[in-house]
Parts: structure tokens; C-alpha cells; sequence
């Protein structure tokens, strides 16, 4: 799994040949930063000169001010010199990150109604007075989700509880309104500790589900989750929950907010999956139905007010004042959504044919955050195309690299908005056009610099494949939109033979992405045997998420030998 807001980046192969008695003619390390602080800039400097002494060329530079270089102060340029300067001494390229498809947030702050969009279908909205208000379902909603109806520590209104009175427990001394609250125990008998409710929802519709959660001691903060399912045979998780719960918290809100699809019931989920150490308490679980916040307006993503018969389709300026949701992609700070600001007001205007009372259909287009906060862009617009080439363009001229990193990864949601649907194509066919087309920018703005990209998007025995996350339709193919000429960056640890063949066969060079925090060298060794007789594998990057280089030097001799 990638970090969060993290561009991940990597290096090319290096100027000189390689001494044929080493193992990988590309060695390269993964650091991520902000090079606008000065103090990261100066452990960058501090850590390029430990790897060169330790045979690394390449170092994968992830910044997330790589997005953003129309709008760094000037010291930031300052700081990227002075690894410039160390980089060269060192004998070590530079391999700067660009094109976020996937974890776009930078890319977003430049247009925050560029995220890819879920539809909201016919909402219907009641006029009173001079504005029009969303008309929730009445039945979408949680039952004792205040937790104060049970009875030997089962709560009445949920289908399903996991251990009561031995994992679930009905807390009347710790809550957080009310009488009692809901306790999970991490420590319990039971694999998993939750409870588990059937709602009825409109189909087509944005919802937020919410609690509040107090935590003692939990070994893994990241076993608590909100959960809602499409309730079918084959129902689809709606959502991806890392909401910042910490080990230790005094209550507080968290929630998660999921489109419903054309789900008529879904399933709600509340408490910890796998076992550990620790507590948990829920208390005011509830289901919310949303509207129009955080409302995408960009040609793909129309909106549409008509009557309830739809027989009128009313106008925007004409019959209603445009409808704009000021706080979109701007919280805390651009490129960054939440769902907690007000709903902007569907308000008349003074000419407009609508009337008090009357009831309207309202359909429009909503982002939706993945595991807290991971966006994505919408591949299917051409202002997304001319920002990924303003991006390349000013990265081109601060590094001038031999090489590029295309930062496509973990591809989470896709093919919902109008502009995708338009294409009628498969999201792997979307996946696999938009690669090509990087490929073609990069190589008009740097000619023969050499295209690298994270595996995972491109490989079907890991992420290409149907049914992934929010992926609205199989990204099987989407490998057809890499020539030989770019390098995989392979990190498929879960099938690494299969992976690496897959690749070889379509004649990519590869470079191992392997490490990821080991504290031995199995991160290495489980790798280079799985590459051993594979064609094309002339790379190794000492990849860590956390930061720890303590291993730097044992994995450069390593793949040198």
C-alpha cells in the first residue's frame, strides 16, 4: 500500500556500464519528503552521501511539492539544489515523481472539481420558501444507534452481533450521550468484535455514515472500522475506512461517507476485525443522507434539477441560482476534501418558474475519499491532460532527468463520472489510454528520458482485475497502454514470480521494488531469487514507507554482489 498524499518516484538507468560482477545495474533508494523544509532538504543531502559511499546510482524522489512548483516559495528551489549538488557528487540520478493517477490530491489542487465522480440520481428536494431542501428517506436509518435498547448485552435493532456479554458489551458507566454506549473488546473470544445492522437506502444516493469512538490501549487502531456493504448476494464494500482512530482517544466523531449504487439495502458495520489488545466504544452510530456537498461541476459532471415527473428540466440561472459548493477541495488546505462544512443551499431566483411547495428531482455528482483521505482524478477530462503536462514540463526543467517516475498506483475509483461513462470503455481501457498518453508527454517534453511506473495498476495477478475497490467495471487490459519502453517498477510481493514472468514476457525491463521496513534482509533475498532467470530485471530499489534506513548499506552491498 502506498502512503497517503505520498508521489511516489525512481531513477533511470545510469550513464555509465555497470561492473558486470554486480548483481543490478540499478540501485536505487525511496525518499519521500518535503524538500520545502529545510531540515528535510539537509537529511536528503546527509542520506544521498551515505548511499553513494554504498554503491546506490538512483534515488526515487517523492514530494508532494512536485504538484505544486507554480506555488512554492522560492526557498524550496533553494533546497532542491543543494540535492542537486549532493546528488552529483555522490554519482547518484535524481528520479522525480509526476502524473498522481491515483493518489491525486496534488493534482486536485489545482482544480478540485477534476476528482472522479459518483452519482447522485434524482434526489428528491421540496421547495420551501426560496430554497429547495433535500427530502431524505425516512426509513435510512440506524435503529438504537444511541445503543440504549439491550438486554443481556444484546442490542435490540442490530441482525447481527458478534460474542455478547464475551466480546460486545452494553457499557452503561462509559458513553458518550445517553445511558450506555456499545464496548468493544479487542481481547475478546471472538476473531472479530462488531455489530451489524440492515438499512434500507435510496438507491443513487450519497450517504454519511458517523459515530462517535472513544479507544484504550488498542494494539491496532486500524482493526476499528466503519463499514457499509451493498446487501446482495454479491455485495460490494462502499467503504474504505482509516479514519484516524488512535490507540488511545477520548470520544470523538468519526465517519465515512459511500455512494449506494443501485443498492436498495446495505449493511452497516460498527467495530474491530482481528484479534488484539485493548477497547473500543461506539456510541450514536448513525446514517445520514447527504446533499449536494462538495458538488463536482465540471462538463462530466452535470448537474440536473427538473420536476418530479421530469417532464421540466429547470436552469441553472434562469429558475435557480448557480449552485457551488465554496468549501470544495479546499479543506484544510487545496487538493484536500471533507464532508463535515455545510451543504451549499439550492436556492430560487427571484424569475424562476419553480414554485413553494413544489417537489423536484436533483441529480449531480459527488467525490468520495478512500481510506481517509486518497482521491482520484478523472482520466477522461482534457484539463486533467494539460495540468499532468504543466506538471512535467516544470519538473523537466528543475531536474532535466534521464528518467521520469509516472506515479500511477492503487487506482481506487474510476468510470463513474459522465465523462468516463461517455467513452463507453472499459475502465481498463481508460487506465491503459491514459498511460499511453503520460508516455507521449513525457516523451515531447524530455525526449528519450525513460518512463518508469509502479506495477500494481498494470499487473492482472495484482490490480488489474475486476471488482477493485471502487472501480466501476474490470481494469483487466490496462496494461496495454505500456510500450516496452517503460520500466516496471514491480512490488507485487504477493505473487513475485508471476508477476515479474507477466512483465518480462511483454518486454519491460524491471526494477525490484522490495525492502519495505524488514528489519533483515529477506526484503532482498525473497525478491532476487524470485527474479533469478527472469529477463529484463537489472534494477533493486531499497523501497521503505516509515522512513528507516538502517538497512541502507547491507541492501547496497547486496545488490551488488
Amino acid at each position: 500500500m502506498r502512503p497517503i498524499l505520498a508521489l511516489t518516484l525512481l531513477t533511470a538507468a545510469p550513464a555509465f556500464a555497470a561492473d558486470p560482477a554486480e548483481r543490478y545495474e540499478r540501485r536505487w533508494f525511496y525518499s519521500m519528503g518535503n524538500l520545502q523544509v529545510a531540515e528535510n532538504s539537509d537529511k536528503l543531502v546527509a542520506l544521498i552521501e551515505r548511499a553513494g559511499k554504498a554503491g546506490y546510482n538512483g534515488v526515487v524522489l517523492a514530494d508532494y511539492k512536485l504538484n505544486v512548483l507554480d506555488r512554492v516559495p522560492s526557498h524550496y528551489f533553494t533546497n532542491v539544489k543543494k540535492v542537486q549538488k549532493a546528488a552529483e557528487a555522490a554519482g547518484i540520478e535524481i528520479i522525480p515523481a509526476v502524473f498522481p493517477i491515483g493518489y491525486s490530491n496534488g493534482l486536485l489542487a489545482h482544480d478540485p472539481n477534476l476528482a472522479e465522480g459518483l452519482p447522485v440520481v434524482r434526489a428528491p428536494f421540496q421547495v420551501r420558501g426560496r430554497e429547495a431542501v433535500l427530502v431524505p428517506s425516512p426509513r435510512a436509518k440506524v435503529v438504537n444507534g444511541d445503543f440504549e435498547d439491550s438486554t443481556n448485552d444484546r442490542f435490540q435493532g442490530f441482525s447481527s452481533q458478534d460474542g455478547p456479554g464475551q466480546s460486545t458489551f452494553a457499557d452503561h458507566s462509559i458513553k458518550h450521550g445517553g445511558q450506555a454506549s456499545c464496548r468493544f473488546a479487542a481481547d475478546g473470544p471472538d476473531v472479530n468484535r462488531r455489530v451489524i445492522q440492515r438499512v434500507a437506502v435510496r438507491p443513487g444516493a450519497a450517504y454519511r455514515l458517523s459515530a462517535w469512538v472513544k479507544t484504550e490501549g488498542l494494539s491496532d487502531p486500524s482493526s476499528f472500522r466503519l463499514l457499509a456493504i451493498g446487501a446482495a448476494e454479491k455485495g460490494r464494500s462502499l467503504t474504505f475506512f482509516e479514519g484516524g482512530v488512535a490507540s488511545t482517544q477520548d470520544w470523538k466523531k468519526h465517519d465515512v461517507v459511500f455512494n449506494s449504487f443501485d443498492y436498495e439495502n446495505v449493511n452497516i458495520y460498527a467495530g474491530l476485525w482481528g484479534r488484539g489488545k485493548g477497547a473500543a466504544w461506539v456510541d450514536e452510530l448513525t446514517l445520514e443522507e447527504l446533499g449536494p456537498i462538495n458538488i463536482l461541476r465540471r462538463q462530466g459532471c452535470p448537474l440536473t434539477v427538473t420536476s418530479d415527473d421530469g417532464a421540466t428540466t429547470f436552469e441553472e440561472g434562469r429558475d435557480f441560482e448557480p449552485l457551488l459548493d465554496p468549501k470544495l477541495g479546499v479543506v484544510p488546505y487545496a487538493g484536500e476534501f471533507e464532508f463535515e462544512h455545510p451543504t451549499p443551499p439550492l436556492r430560487l431566483t427571484a424569475s424562476s418558474r419553480i414554485r413553494d411547495g413544489q417537489i423536484l428531482r436533483v441529480s449531480w455528482y459527488h467525490p468520495v475519499l478512500v481510506h481517509g483521505s486518497q482521491i482520484m482524478a478523472c482520466p477522461s477530462e482534457e484539463k486533467t491532460y494539460e495540468l499532468l503536462r504543466d506538471q512535467a514540463r516544470r519538473v523537466n526543467e528543475l531536474f532535466r532527468p534521464k528518467s521520469f517516475f509516472m506515479s500511477h498506483d492503487e487506482v481506487r475509483v474510476l468510470n463513474w463520472c459522465g465523462a468516463c461513462r461517455a467513452r463507453k470503455l472499459s475502465p481498463g481501457q481508460i487506465l491503459a489510454e491514459n498511460a499511453k498518453r503520460c508516455v507521449v508527454i513525457l516523451k515531447e517534453v524530455a525526449p528519450g528520458a525513460v518512463p518508469i511506473v509502479w506495477s500494481d495498476m498494470f499487473d492482472p495477478n495484482h490490480n488489474a482485475v475486476g471488482d477493485y475497490y471502487l472501480v466501476n467495471g474490470t481494469l483487466a487490459g490496462s496494461w496495454e497502454g505500456l510500450d516496452p519502453s517503460v520500466t516496471i517498477a514491480n512490488w507485487n510481493g504477493g505473487k513475485k514470480k508471476a508477476s515479474l514472468d507477466f512483465f518480462a514476457g511483454r518486454g519491460h525491463r524491471q526494477v525490484l521494488a522490495g525492502y519495505y521496513d524488514a528489519d533483515d534482509l529477506s526484503g532482498f533475498t525473497s525478491w532476487d531469487d524470485a527474479a533469478k532467470g527472469v529477463k529484463g530485471v537489472d534494477g533493486f530499489m531499497y523501497t521503505t514507507w516509515q522512513t528507516k534506513f538502517g538497512l541502507l548499506d547491507k541492501y547496497g552491498a547486496a545488490m551488488r554482489k
